[in-house]
């Protein structure tokens, strides 16, 4: 979504670009083998969520998928970094 918004307006993105643009700014790193967790700065300001899935395998152990959302909040405050409004 958000990268949508900011194709719409001009920047050359998408969504790798941008994610890879958020990690080399510092509002994302890589953990655990996940390459978009947010920073604890981003999350104290409240830019990200971060929604955990639990899947349950036929084998019968379960493992854990996060991904990240970016939050209205964070969508607002990404556009006027990226777009200098």
């Amino acid at each position: 979504e958000l990268a949508k918004i900011l194709k719409q307006n001009g920047v050359k993105t998408g969504q790798n670009r941008l994610f890879k643009q958020l990690r080399e700014d510092g509002f994302l790193m890589k953990r655990n083998g996940n390459p978009n967790m947010p920073t604890q700065k981003s999350m104290e300001l409240g830019l990200f969520e971060v929604k955990e899935t639990s899947i349950a395998h036929s084998d019968g152990h379960v493992s854990l998928n996060f991904t990240t959302k970016v939050t209205p909040k964070g969508q607002q405050y990404l556009i006027q970094k990226y777009l200098g409004c």
